[in-house]
């Protein structure tokens, strides 16, 4: 193995996501671990005592569950563009004073599952826990203006179905979601079946309404709608012949894309938008792109590490410390990568 390879297979690519947290290194093809835990919210406590918070968090991540010291290594830090910036600041605090790391790549990971298609254009719908989102990547690069949201997440269809099942916790609700999920059809009716759990039956029908009214609402009545809130972000982008290339690739991502027929219902509302709503862009052809990877966001970053070419996004301990102990701005998101040849 050459020595390129041998320092590449270290470095350790890390996702902080709403939900989950992913960790593995680069020539991985999958994270080695995947840990319920996010970093997602600044307490309403000092900054202290959140930076006590983190270095807990990723001893029992790295040094316990890893066995990996990072002294002295590289780590690419997925980024979530919508996440608040003041914690990724403490992250990297914590990973450079710490934790001793050597140089952090910064990557954005709202675009990642793009480049696992192979294409260097194309849209990134992220079905996230908290909101779900739209990313536009033109030729290699993230064009961040015209990235949005575009309807609810995960957390709200889970806080429809606990209104269903007001004493279960909330970690019972999310292994009922998982096996239980599904999204209706139009015109579907309440075929009486019922779901058998420990202690409760409850309607097969209405706990698949709690994912339906919080991807496909009623938009006309400002609910949420995921397949409307994309079209209306496409339908504000001024330049035709970029929508068109970038809807030739429509990459869908996120937990709730395993959902039964949350695809199909997506491409029928899709359909019927483009002839009611946004007549105006129903000569453009729109294709969704089947990427079935798994962690296809913390995948691509490891791509991304193992192909190079993000030199300008890593950033040394010196010059974070020079930099007044900020890693992350708004502006720093304006330039993505292009893996581009």
């Amino acid at each position: 193995m050459s020595l390129d390879k041998q320092s590449r297979q270290y470095e350790v690519i890390l996702e902080i996501g709403c939900a989950y947290t992913k960790v593995g290194f680069s020539l991985d093809t999958q994270p080695k671990k995947v840990i319920k835990l996010n970093f997602e919210k600044l307490p309403q406590k000092s900054r202290l005592s959140y930076e006590l918070s983190v270095e807990e968090k990723f001893y029992q991540i790295f040094n316990v569950d890893m066995v990996c010291n990072l002294k002295g290594r590289s780590v690419a830090l997925i980024y979530n563009y919508y996440n608040n910036e003041d914690m990724y600041n403490i992250i990297a605090y914590v990973l450079f004073y710490k934790f001793e790391v050597a140089k952090i790549a910064f990557l954005i990971g709202n675009v990642l599952p793009l480049y696992l298609t192979g294409h260097f254009s194309g849209f990134v719908i992220d079905l996230g826990y908290n909101c779900s989102t739209v990313s536009a990547v033109y030729d290699g690069y993230s064009l961040l203006h015209q990235t949005g949201y575009i309807g609810e997440g995960g957390r709200e269809s889970a806080k429809r179905i606990q209104q269903l099942l007001p004493d279960y916790s909330w970690e019972q609700l999310e292994d009922i979601a998982i096996k239980y999920a599904k999204v209706l059809n139009p015109g579907d009716l309440d075929d009486k079946q019922k779901i058998k759990l420990r202690h409760k039956e409850i309607s097969e029908f209405e706990l698949a309404k709690c994912y339906t009214e919080t991807y496909f609402g009623n938009y006309k009545e400002e609910e949420s709608n995921i397949a409307f809130g994309f079209l209306k972000i496409v339908s504000q982008m001024k330049d035709r012949d970029i929508i068109t290339k970038m809807a030739q690739n429509i990459v869908i991502t996120g937990g709730a894309r395993r959902i039964p027929n949350l695809l199909m219902r997506f491409k029928n509302e899709l359909l019927s938008l483009l002839e009611t709503e946004f007549s105006s862009i129903r000569n453009i052809k729109f294709y969704i792109t089947n990427l079935i990877a798994q962690h296809s966001t913390w995948v691509g970053g490891a791509l991304i590490v193992q192909i190079g070419g993000y030199d300008k996004f890593i950033v040394t301990n010196s010059k974070f410390r020079e930099n007044g102990n900020l890693f992350c701005t708004r502006s720093d998101a304006y330039n993505f990568i292009s893996i581009k040849p």
